[in-house]
């Protein structure tokens, strides 16, 4: 029995090191945070729910921090905070101002261009292109990227 115990505790104690320290979750995206460049084009939808927070959903033009050849791409933009955040003013989005912020490439929430929502009002388009680019990726999926809120700053001209 003592040999059986002692067998036990020595398999216990050698477990951690066959088992890798952190494993990928199957719940959660694996993408790291990086440095993007966009300029938002329209708003897509808008939801304002101070128990629930809030989340604006851009179409951009995105050119990513990684890619050396600053390749622009079109995509949507999700940007989640908390309900008693403020979103981006509307003056620098109609400016078409170019922000810099951290974002995650998101392939779970890539809609083709057919299914995406586009209001027909001037208000919710800074760049009237964006309907014509929505209607070339009709059947090709926009890619997604989510903001961290928090780091969104203007880029200086």
């Amino acid at each position: 029995m003592l040999r059986t115990a002692l067998s036990l505790l020595f398999s216990l104690l050698l477990l951690p090191a066959a088992v890798p320290a952190e494993r990928p979750s199957p719940f959660l995206n694996q993408s790291k945070p990086h440095s993007v460049k966009v300029t938002i084009l329209a708003v897509s939808s808008s939801s304002r729910q101070s128990f629930a927070g809030n989340r604006e959903i851009y179409l951009a033009d995105l050119e990513d921090s990684r890619d050396k050849t600053h390749e622009h791409q079109f995509v949507r933009l999700v940007d989640q905070y908390p309900g008693y955040g403020l979103p981006i003013r509307d003056s620098l989005l109609r400016d078409q101002t170019h922000f810099r912020m951290q974002a995650t490439r998101e392939p779970e929430c890539d809609t083709p261009g057919a299914q995406i929502f586009l209001a027909n009002s001037e208000k919710v388009t800074f760049n009237q292109a964006v309907r014509q680019t929505l209607q070339n990726n009709q059947t090709q999926n926009v890619p997604c990227y989510k903001t961290i809120h928090q780091t969104i700053h203007i880029v200086k001209k």
